[in-house]
Formats: structure tokens, C-alpha cells, sequence
């Protein structure tokens, strides 16, 4: 399973993807600039796997983002 987060531009993506890496979780960015934040999961992942590193990516972009985004579905 893959989906892509598209941000605003590559540096923003890359500190993203930065932020994941100091909480143990391993992503990398896509796209022609960067600027995608690529997020491949296991086909066999449990659920609290995968919630948990959602969690990690959306405290990683607030933190980037400098507050709370607002999230699309839960």
C-alpha cells in the first residue's frame, strides 16, 4: 500500500520526513521536487502498527507546520 502527502514544497517535505526519522520512523519524499511525503505500508500490518506511525507523520507535520493541521478522516 503507498500514499503520498503533497506539501508545499520539497523543503517542507523533507522536514517532515525528518522529524518521523527522530521518532523511529522511516519515511522518504517523492515527487519532481520533493515535495511529497511517501508513506509505504506493509500489506500485513496490524492496526496498531499503523496507527501509530500515522500518528508519528501527523505530530511531525504539525510540528513543522507550527500547530494542529486539520485532518481529513480518523
Amino acid at each position: 500500500m503507498m500514499r503520498g502527502v503533497a506539501m508545499e514544497n520539497g523543503e517542507i517535505a523533507g522536514a517532515v520526513t525528518q522529524k518521523c526519522f527522530e521518532r523511529g520512523l522511516i519515511i522518504e519524499t517523492s515527487g519532481a521536487d520533493s515535495e511529497v511525503v511517501k508513506i509505504l505500508v506493509a500489506l500485513v500490518i496490524d492496526d496498531d502498527n499503523l496507527k501509530t506511525g500515522l500518528d508519528i507523520i501527523e505530530e511531525s507535520v504539525d510540528e513543522v507546520l507550527g500547530g494542529p493541521v486539520k485532518v481529513a478522516a480518523e
